[in-house]
């Protein structure tokens, strides 16, 4: 044999395969149907590795015991090898759940954490940033930004669907005018504020003081500081750089069309139209950075169409310039009318702001202040200390009210007349502290096992914040003029209390006999 090795691996595979080799006629050789063996006589045709191997025949029938040994050889394999269950694949819905069930548990138990690094997180501090004008966005994800305050009237009965926390605001009357004390710049010499000016900057602390502690209502005008307007110095332009600042906060920002006549002589140009009421408000818009939440429009003769005002209102609605609409200064009759003219147009007036304080108490003789809330309308006290006389700080003792300069803005004769009202404030001042302490005494010992802490109320009041809390006592909305920090915290220490009806009924008795000019 001429090839040993190539046979021997012939015969091992023959043995190892359960087949074997099974030798089978080969037709497709080339090998036509007619020339084909038949398939009833055995076929002597086997495979041939090539021409040169000999015939299987002769390696077979050549060595029997070498054949015998690779058998024997084979079966002492199969039986040495261990045999391995191989687990069938589940065939049913019940067996493939089953199945998933294991898998899942063996995943909820790998606790895959052990393996990882420990590591601690902080928090960025946040970092103030100016935001665009008329794109303020807030982030709900960061409550931590959210300003929060007690809103001590929170459960008042209010006139409309138009709420003003703590019944309080306060105006910029003073905001950007010369005359008034403002100057430009960023620094006050030492005379300077002795004598009360104050700068852009002490508006926005005392801003920020009042809007961060309840005190969000902010009444405006276009005609505030309206000699600075060119140089962006204006209230609206103040003010609108405030609330830039203090992007948190949430103002309810009031704004009023100025008088057309003074607005004519202080060269801005006549207005007439509805048309003429539009551009105005968005030329405040404009100012101040947003929208408006309350547009007023005063009571002055406008000329236009009989509904130029109502209609101005109704399209400023329309174009979301503002919220709500108001009026000012105008009496019980014409804001009636307004009201049903805006009733007409799909709308309604929600205020009217006019003069009001303990010393010029002539809308509530007058039946305003009633009629404002039949009609559902909010009336405000755009003058509630009127002037500064309504805080009794000047009297005949004190004719300059402790303001330095030493200057008396009131008569002599006038101061006397008001007497009466001045000892009754004084009274009330004492009894009215006395009270509040009182109740703090009770509070704090109602709350000594709690962990909650009562909210911080003054107790230290002044005249100037009972004849604050004496507006709001009569149902109004008191709006005082802020322009210095001193101020600012003046009106917040009004806030969580108020005056009885028999501290109430004292002040009106008093200033009823300063009217007549009786002593009590």
């Amino acid at each position: 044999m001429k090839y040993p090795a190539l046979a021997a691996a012939v015969l091992i595979a023959s043995a190892l395969s359960a087949d074997a080799f099974v030798p089978s006629p080969l037709t497709s050789l080339g090998t036509s149907a007619a020339s084909a063996p038949d398939a009833s006589v055995p076929s002597s045709t086997y495979l041939h590795m090539s021409d040169e191997d000999d015939d299987l025949d002769d390696l077979f029938g050549e060595d029997d015991d070498a054949l015998s040994a690779l058998i024997g050889k084979r079966d002492r394999i199969y039986k040495s090898t261990p045999k391995v269950d191989t687990p069938k694949p589940p065939s049913t819905d019940e067996e493939i759940d089953a199945k998933l069930d294991e898998i899942e548990t063996k995943v909820a138990d790998f606790d895959y954490t052990d393996d990882l690094p420990d590591f601690t997180s902080k928090r960025p501090v946040r970092t103030p940033k100016k935001v665009e004008k008329k794109k303020k966005e807030k982030d709900d994800s960061a409550p931590d930004d959210e300003i929060s305050f007690f809103d001590y009237q929170s459960d008042y009965d209010d006139e409309n669907d138009f709420h003003i926390p703590n019944r309080m605001g306060f105006g910029t009357g003073a905001w950007g005018e010369p005359k008034l004390g403002f100057k430009e710049g960023k620094k006050l010499k030492k005379k300077e504020i002795k004598t009360g000016r104050y700068l852009a900057g002490d508006l926005q602390i005392s801003y920020n003081s009042l809007v961060e502690n309840g005190v969000t209502f902010i009444d405006t005008s276009e005609s505030h500081g309206r000699s600075l307007t060119k140089k962006n110095l204006s209230a609206e332009h103040i003010l609108g750089q405030c609330y830039e600042e203090n992007a948190q906060a949430e103002p309810l920002i009031t704004s009023t069309f100025a008088n057309p006549w003074l607005h004519l002589l202080d060269g801005g140009g006549l207005r007439y139209g509805r048309r003429g009421l539009v551009k105005a408000l968005e030329d405040s818009c404009d100012r101040l950075g947003a929208g408006v939440e309350l547009y007023q429009v005063p009571a002055a003769l406008y000329l236009g169409f009989p509904n130029a005002l109502p209609d101005g209102l109704s399209q400023c609605l329309d174009k979301g310039l503002c919220n709500y609409v108001g009026v000012t200064n105008m009496g019980a009759l014409r804001m009636k009318s307004m009201a049903r003219k805006m009733d007409k147009r799909g709308a309604s007036l929600t205020s009217n702001s006019f003069a009001f304080s303990l010393t010029n108490r002539k809308a509530w003789k007058s039946g305003l202040i009633k009629a404002c809330k039949d009609q559902g309308v909010i009336p405000i006290a755009h003058t509630p200390l009127d002037g500064g006389f309504a805080t009794c700080a000047y009297t005949m003792t004190n004719p300059s009210g402790g303001r330095p300069g030493g200057k008396f803005p009131y008569a002599q004769k006038k101061l006397e007349k008001w007497q009466p009202l001045t000892s009754t404030m004084e009274a009330v001042q004492s009894r009215v502290k006395t009270r509040l302490e009182k109740e703090g005494r009770e509070q704090q010992q109602m709350m000594k096992d709690s962990r909650a802490q009562p909210p911080q109320i003054n107790k230290d009041v002044t005249t100037t914040q009972i004849a604050l809390n004496y507006v709001i006592a009569k149902g109004c909305v008191p709006i005082p003029g802020v322009k210095t920090v001193a101020q600012a915290e003046e009106v917040l220490g009004c806030l969580g209390w108020g005056l009885t009806d028999e501290e109430v009924r004292m002040l009106d008795s008093a200033a009823d006999a300063a009217e007549k000019g009786l002593s009590i």
